[in-house]
Order: C-alpha cells, then structure tokens, then sequence
C-alpha cells in the first residue's frame, strides 16, 4: 500500500489532467482559474513526484511522453469519478432544493436585483436562485430559464407577460455636478448644448437615447453635443456619480442612488407608457413560481 506521501498533490493531477486534454497549459490555467507558470510548476512538481517526464518538452506543441499518456489515462478517469463523488455529497447537502433561474439584462441584474437578493432568499428560504445577467439577448429567452425580466414594448411577445413598472426616464447628475452647474429642476437647450452627456453605445430603438427623449421632453430634436459612450450601464452610472457628466437614468434602476443622494433627479421626466419593464414565464401557475412573481411585483409596484 502505498504511503501518504507518495500520493500527489491534486492540484498537480488536475493541472497535468487539464493540460493534456486541452493541449495547453494556458487554456488549462484558465479552466483552474490559475496562472500558466503555476500549472508548469504544479506539473514540474508532480513528475518529481513520479520520477519521470510526463510531458515531452522538445517541440512548441504539448505533447505526452509515452509514460504521460498511459499515466493521464490512469487518471482521467479517477478524476471523473471524484468530480462526481463531490456533485452527489453537493446535492445531498443542498436537500435537493428546487432551482428558480432569473434571466435580465445586466443594468437591472446588477442595480436592481442584486441589493435585494438577500430579501428575495429570505422571503423564499427553501429555493435556491439562479441569476442570469445578459445584455447580449434582446429579449429575455424563456428556453433555459422560469423568469425573464426585460425592458420592452408592451405586447411585443407571445408569452404571459407581467408589467412590472411602465418607463419613467430623467437626466440625473452627482451632487456636485449639479451645484458647479447651477443645475435644478428641469434642463433646458442651453444645458443639452453645453454640458457633458453620457450615454450608451448602443442602437436599440426601444430604449430611449437624448436625441429621442429630448423630443419627448418638449426640449426639441436635440442632435448636438458633447457625448460620452459606455457599453454598459452600471459602468455608465458610476461615472456619472463621479461627476463625469449628465445621464439619462430610468427611475427603478436608480432609486437607490437617489436615496443615499449619490445622484440628484433632474427634469423633464418623460414616461412612457408602451413601454417598460416585463416579466415573462411560462409557470405563472406554478405553485413554486408564483409567490416568486408576486414578489417581483410588490417591490415594484
């Protein structure tokens, strides 16, 4: 029987197991979520351990010795089965609760949903969450997930939707931007034409951009500037609270940055009532979902 010391470190057979079978030691670093000098010494390490080359060296491509390959096949499968071994042990201790997988957009996923996880697992204890944010989709997929919450035009999908909160979209600003500014109340042409406007970089006719709210607001077909662009709006955001310029916000996604005052609300504020924020399910009557929908709706009503 072998000692206890004979038997590698798992961090080696991982390494070893992971750049075999992805044919490089930098695609196998970030598998393990590593550095590719730490999965070359883990692998060093290990065929001092054995006493011998596991990987042949010579050419530019990663390739086994003929030892490597029949000790890589020795241990792929032992590896499998404690992957395994660790999944079945998981869910045993999770008591196999039920899954309920939420797909949004990334500005709502991170300043809407995120700060309220907390109450959502406490009003729902015996559920476990799973929170998809993805800007890639236009529109929230019901495939792979029970709830997909998007901005869109009202009716604009075959599935049971809920309207969760109608748009409602203002100009907001730091603190700080607003007093160097003279900025209250609501803006005006001058202003449009003078400050610094952030805004995303994005072309999607269904969320509103300053030249289109601007029309809204009776300001006029603004199309002048100076702009800034982000590809995301969370990003976008937290220049704005750093004084960095003027955004558009829709009011659910910063009403928490209006309480703590890190932005102020300017004006006009233009609502929109074909449009707004949705959530679509297939299993409005699922006894599991349904709490979890009307949910949803008391925080946003």
């Amino acid at each position: 029987m072998a000692c206890r010391k004979d038997i590698p470190a798992l961090k080696g057979l991982l390494a070893f197991e992971a750049a075999v079978r992805l044919g490089s030691m930098t695609s196998a670093a970030k598998e393990l979520g590593t550095t590719q000098p730490a999965v070359s010494q883990q692998i060093r390490a290990l065929e001092e351990l054995v006493g011998g080359n596991l990987l042949d060296r010579s050419g530019t491509k990663l390739e086994t010795t003929p030892a490597g390959a029949r000790f890589h096949e020795d241990i792929a499968g032992a590896l499998s089965n404690l992957h395994s071994a660790v999944q079945r042990a998981q869910a045993n201790f999770a008591q196999h609760l039920p899954t309920i997988s939420i797909a949004a957009n990334f500005g709502f996923a991170h300043l809407w949903l995120l700060p309220r996880l907390p109450d959502l697992q406490k009003s729902f204890p015996h559920v476990r969450f799973q929170v998809r944010a993805d800007d890639h989709q236009e529109t929230c997929s019901l495939q792979d997930v029970d709830i997909a919450i998007s901005f869109d035009r009202i009716g604009d999908t075959l599935h049971t939707e809920v309207l969760l909160a109608p748009e409602t979209v203002f100009p907001v600003c730091s603190p700080l931007f607003a007093r160097e500014h003279g900025l209250k109340g609501d803006l005006s042409w001058n202003d449009l034409e003078a400050l610094p406007l952030l805004h995303m970089d994005q072309s999607n006719p269904r969320w509103l951009d300053w030249e289109r709210w601007s029309a809204r607001a009776g300001i006029g077909a603004w199309r002048g500037g100076s702009r800034f662009s982000f590809n995301n709006y969370p990003l976008l955001l937290n220049a704005t609270t750093q004084g960095q310029g003027l955004a558009l916000a829709w009011r659910e996604l910063v009403s928490s940055a209006l309480e703590d005052g890190s932005l102020v609300a300017l004006g006009p504020m233009v609502v929109r009532e074909d449009h707004g924020y949705l959530l679509r399910s297939r299993h409005h009557h699922n006894a599991l979902i349904s709490p979890v929908i009307k949910w949803f709706q008391e925080q946003m009503s």
